[in-house]
């Protein structure tokens, strides 16, 4: 027979049983009819003729049987029947179809959510030819607190030339630029990178050409090539964009070249790359730690990245023993220099990989609880169904029916709440795609990916046969047969397996409260912190200067003046400033410093400190207090003048009991060169953790004058108490009307800035939190579960005991001591778990110890509380039962 005729007969006859059978059961009537016919006419009586023609064409119902398995896939139709009486089964029972479907959904769906994103920013492959090839390099300063520092043009120069288990390298650095006409500036992010960077990663060009080595040298740089998000939304895809000139930071620059999507994924708000300047000084060798760039290397196929880490730790130490100057080498030693060689995605993910693992962690333990309530509520909906299965099996229903029977449920339900879960992440990933950016710059939009719905998919199948198989050996090992169904008390297997689902139930719900109760109480002492300022009046802005039209000093200082006395000029403003950094920025990058009197620093690290070059009226503006000596005065510059201002923690931590106005320091690893002056110390201000609240015992600020000092790129800083977008909007006019060109950009009240540095913690707090209650409800359910469960199942027991003269009171407490007794096990379970599981929680935790008590008690009292609320409604039900009616129902 030909396949396709064979499929689709089967499949006609499964879905069109109902004609079929009207078909087959017309075929075989006429066959009777005919037969009988004959019968008659040879002479036979009607009742006769009719026997007859049944006695030789045979039974109906055994053809009818043969019939059926011609058609093939009669396991098909045997699930089909399965799947329809399940439906009607599970109708007959909305409660615990709800309540399964409810438990899975609300399990599969977080945990779903947070493992896209996870694979999507940890996991998945980087979107380039071969990227387990790829590696990030960097320096690291052992001795400086472990912060990994660029690399620099020298030293990619030294690594491409002596490097040969690499196939090359490359490097690139983030960059902002001002796009469009003058009367319409906009910000666009960009980076600068070198020639052989993005033919080292492998990302292919959609128009065009990349740019070319020579076109990295000053005067022949001014070329673009532009990202595929940029090119759809600023040029309309259009083909014929190669050639055009691109208007970016008050000149012109030559599209030569459309970058593919795939770089997107990696930094999906890039708009354009742009050759990197290599400058003269650069490449000198004893620049080899002035580091500027993010260095990528590709290594040989078949060489391993410890093989590839330890050549260049050969070439670094080469460089230490015979190139480096002495003063060079005495400043590496002190900073503890070395390589770092990392798999490209792990460094690109190292931020965010902890908190995601714990997130997911924390979801799992929620799907874990609910699949143990989901066993509780099965093993009472056993019970239940018990006398109905034996019915089924003393008609004939075999082991494989009953097996069926309840595999088709186990679909229906957990399928059912799989798809419901899936859809419920879906959603949940539309939220993140709209809140992740604001926690983690960078991030591409989070999508389902196949990968994570075949994990999903496969965890689900599980779930399917897991629900399925195990009820079934329950039901087949205790007897099935009407005479074997047990009425009366569950036996000492049945308890035991009870009291197990109860303690694993309180155990993982402890785990995650403790976590998320010491994570909100890490929170709560963060928000205790003073800022040090007053960040509900400022509002900032940032400014960048084209360097075409303000490339003389006098012109450069001439705007930032001109700009900070239009700040003052807005009605309502206090007090204005100028910062050469964001004023509240989680950023800061900590340099080193020297002392005069070179006292060592405890455990011979090097001293170091933040640094922000700010206007004299900078700390009226942001209420940041004199402590000593004198704040900076307007022929204070660092050429002539050289002068700090220090905050309380430099004085606290490095001049301890002394009087720190007119002492010396300089930046650096090393004291100044002869003839260089040493920087002085005129004053100290109050502490301001411009670094963030968390970065209170963090490195001391120490501020630089700003006054008679050419930048670039800085930003205004404005008190009032008028709202914050009437003050902006006041700002940008005023910045408009001194120069159209200058956009005004990065605004906000530094209020918003520092809830935006919480809002990775934030987030945690809150989705652990999440987890949490919802692990303590479905903790309370499932207990109140199994103890009704354990009631219904006792209750001969429970009749005997009032009948020989318990009383109401007494079995009361008997169920509750039972129900307390298991939750008390899990908690100690759980103590021990969490003691475990909350130290991956020590880095995101402030000024708590991650065995704090508080937190572990108040969780323990509460999971008590909620223990004791879930025993009491089973133990009323046990307080009514009534002997008399008990010990009949036997």
């Amino acid at each position: 027979m030909n396949p396709l005729r064979f499929i689709t007969r089967s499949l006609r006859a499964v879905f069109r049983r109902r004609k079929t059978e009207t078909e087959m059961a017309e075929e075989i009537r006429l066959h009777l009819e005919l037969q009988t016919e004959q019968n008659l006419a040879a002479g036979m009586d009607p009742d006769e003729a009719r026997y007859a023609a049944l006695r030789k064409f045979g039974g109906v119902e055994q053809i009818k049987e043969r019939c059926r398995d011609q058609r093939g896939w009669v396991w098909l139709e045997l699930g089909w029947k399965e799947f329809g009486f399940a439906m009607r089964s599970l109708r007959r029972a909305p409660g615990f179809s709800l309540a399964v479907l409810t438990t899975l959904a609300l399990c599969i769906g977080p945990n779903t959510a947070i493992l896209s994103v996870l694979y999507t920013l940890v996991y998945k492959p980087l979107p380039f030819h071969e990227p387990h090839q790829l590696v990030s390099i960097s320096n690291i300063a052992e001795r400086m607190g472990g912060a990994k520092r660029p690399s620099s043009v020298a030293q990619y120069a030294d690594f491409k030339a002596h490097a040969d288990r690499f196939a090359g390298f490359g490097y690139f650095s983030a960059t902002n630029a001002t796009l469009g006409e003058e009367d319409l500036p906009v910000r666009a992010a960009g980076m600068l990178v070198s020639a052989d960077l993005l033919p080292l990663l492998g990302v292919q060009i959609e128009l065009g050409r990349f740019f070319s080595p020579d076109e990295q040298t000053a005067g022949k740089d001014h070329v673009v090539v532009l990202s595929h998000m940029a090119w759809e939304k600023r040029y309309n895809s259009d083909p014929n964009v190669i050639g055009r000139e691109m208007r970016m930071d008050a000149q012109n620059y030559t599209i030569v070249g459309v970058a593919s999507r795939s770089f997107e994924e990696l930094f999906n708000d890039v708009e354009f790359f742009r050759p990197y300047t290599v400058w003269p000084n650069q490449p000198d060798v004893q620049a080899r730690y002035a580091g500027s760039v993010r260095l990528v290397g590709r290594l040989k196929p078949g060489v391993s990245l410890e093989a590839g880490r330890a050549q260049l730790e050969v070439l670094e130490k080469t460089f230490y023993d015979s190139v480096a100057t002495p003063q060079l080498r005495t400043a590496l030693s002190k900073s503890g220099y070395h390589i770092g060689v990392s798999d490209a995605r792990e460094e690109l993910s190292e931020p965010i990989r902890a908190p995601l693992l714990l997130l997911q962690g924390g979801a799992a333990l929620v799907l874990l609880i609910g699949c143990v309530n989901v066993a509780s509520i099965l093993l009472a909906r056993l019970s239940a169904k018990r006398p109905e299965l034996a019915i089924r099996h003393a008609l004939g229903a075999g082991a494989a029916t009953l097996l069926r029977q309840m595999l088709a449920e186990s679909f229906l339900l957990v399928g059912l709440a799989g798809a419901i879960g899936v859809g419920a992440a879906l959603a949940m990933l539309r939220f993140m795609n709209y809140y992740l950016p604001t926690v983690v710059r960078h991030v591409p939009p989070i999508a389902l990916d196949t990968h994570v719905l075949g994990i999903v998919s496969a965890v689900v199948l599980a779930m399917i046969l897991a629900m399925g198989v195990v009820p079934f050996a329950v039901l087949w090992r205790s007897g099935v047969r009407r005479g074997e169904t047990p009425l009366a008390s569950t036996g000492r297997n049945g308890r035991n397996a009870i009291g197990a689902l109860v303690i694993c139930q309180m155990a993982i719900a402890l785990v995650l409260l403790v976590g998320s109760g010491l994570l909100i109480h890490s929170f709560a002492r963060v928000m205790a912190v003073s800022p040090g300022f007053d960040a509900e009046h400022i509002v900032q802005g940032r400014v960048k200067l084209p360097m075409v039209r303000y490339k003389d000093p006098k012109d450069n200082i001439a705007i930032q003046q001109r700009l900070l006395t239009a700040m003052k000029e807005i009605p309502g403003v206090e007090a204005a400033g100028l910062s050469i950094d964001v004023p509240v920025n989680a950023t800061f990058q900590a340099v080193p410093v020297v002392l005069r009197d070179d006292r060592p620093a405890a455990g011979g690290a090097q001293e170091q400190v933040y640094t922000n070059v700010v206007s004299p009226e900078f700390f009226a503006t942001m209420g940041i207090r004199l402590r000593d000596g004198r704040l900076f005065r307007n022929d204070d510059e660092l050429r002539t003048n050289p002068v700090v201002i220090v905050d309380e923690t430099f004085a606290q931590r490095y001049f301890p009991g002394r009087n720190i106005v007119g002492q010396a320091m300089a930046f650096g690893n090393s004291p100044p060169p002869t003839g260089h002056p040493w920087i002085r110390i005129v004053g100290v201000v109050s502490r301001a953790n411009l670094s963030g609240l968390e970065g209170r015992d963090g490195w001391p600020f120490v501020y630089l004058p700003f006054n008679q000092q050419p930048s670039q790129g800085f930003s205004l800083v404005v008190r009032s108490p008028r709202m914050e977008a009437d003050v902006v909007a006041e700002m940008r006019a005023k910045v408009r009307a001194i120069d159209s060109t200058l956009p005004l950009y990065a605004t906000g009240s530094l209020a918003g800035s520092l809830d935006a540095m919480l809002g990775n913690r934030r987030a945690l707090m809150f989705l652990l939190s999440v987890f949490a209650l919802l692990a303590i409800a479905l903790a309370a359910v499932g207990l109140y579960g199994v103890l009704n469960y354990d009631v219904a199942q006792r209750t001969r027991e429970i009749g005997i005991r009032g009948a020989i003269g318990a009383t109401r009171g007494q079995i009361v407490a008997m169920i509750l001591r039972q129900g307390l007794a298991r939750a008390l096990a899990g908690l100690i379970v759980g103590l021990a778990g969490a003691f475990f599981f909350t130290r991956l929680l020590k880095n995101m935790l402030f000024e708590i110890s991650a065995t704090d008590p508080v937190s572990y008690g108040g969780v323990a009292l509460l999971l008590l509380v909620v223990a004791l609320l879930a025993s009491w409604l089973p133990a009323r039900r046990a307080a009514k039962v009534d002997p008399i009616v008990a010990l009949r129902c036997e």
